[in-house]
């Protein structure tokens, strides 16, 4: 059962549970297509696989409930760049050019029913490369409207901050699975909610302070794969970094998606 939004409008055009003639009615009024974007990696002791994948899709559908009528959530991503989690036993990985290929052919693929502005809503760090050549490209090699985002953390502002006070952070720690407790509570093992196990010589490499970025697995940052504390989460401080995402998105979308229309009308 997905999160309850808590705001009056509850329609979402959800491509996954619509029919194409439901879609084909909407589409006139469509002015963007919100494209979740996740992972299946690890997430230590207490978070399932599923917490990129889930966290962007039901971040997105909440999203598109307060953009409704004027956007689309699209199916998302399930799979993603993790290469860093693989010598923890069940991951799966895509290679950049793979994921760069899918979204591109996603996007493309929208452009053939009317559709020419894209927001990715990503839920995994280690697809930032690819969301970044993604829509470079979309707008450069096809004049695409095209924007990417890892939500709803980018656009929580402060009030991730206020909650989130540990030094190493934003992998399965306390603001991620809030998040999670929040938009679906069965995607985290409350039984075994546990902090973050920094590897000793990860630890002694920040206090170095070396200005350069190495290539490294994620066992060689965290011993038990996360990071931060998550016995501190709470569906509470969730919902309180939803909301403020929410609340500094849905305005910039609007007034986008109006400037857009008014190119179009032009």
């Amino acid at each position: 059962m997905r999160g309850v939004d808590e705001v009056q409008n509850d329609k979402c055009y959800y491509l996954p549970e619509m029919t194409w003639p439901e879609f084909a009615k909407a589409i006139p009024g469509v002015k963007l297509a919100i494209i979740p974007v996740g992972s299946h990696e690890q997430h230590g002791p207490h978070g399932t696989f599923q917490f990129d994948t889930a966290g962007s899709r039901e971040f997105s559908i909440l999203l598109g409930k307060r953009l409704y009528p004027k956007a689309v959530v699209a199916p998302v991503v399930p799979v993603g760049m993790s290469g860093h989690h693989m010598r923890f036993p069940g991951t799966i990985t895509l290679q950049a050019e793979t994921l760069v290929s899918v979204l591109m052919d996603m996007a493309l693929s929208l452009t053939k029913h009317g559709i020419r502005s894209f927001l990715f809503a990503n839920g995994h760090g280690g697809n930032i490369p690819a969301l970044t050549i993604v829509t470079n490209r979309l707008r450069q090699d096809h004049d695409l409207d095209a924007m990417w985002a890892t939500l709803p953390y980018d656009a929580a502002g402060d009030v991730y901050g206020r909650y989130v006070t540990s030094p190493v952070n934003g992998h399965s720690c306390e603001g991620e699975v809030s998040v999670m407790l929040h938009l679906l509570p069965e995607a985290v093992r409350t039984e075994a909610l546990t902090p973050g196990d920094l590897n000793p010589a990860y630890v002694e490499g920040l206090k170095n302070g070396v200005p350069v970025k190495v290539g490294q697995f994620f066992d060689e940052v965290t011993l038990n794969g996360a990071l931060g504390d998550a016995t501190k989460a709470s569906p509470e401080i969730g919902k309180a970094i939803v909301e403020a995402a929410l609340e500094k998105l849905v305005p910039y979308l609007e007034r986008k998606m109006g400037s857009m229309a008014e190119e179009t009308n032009g």
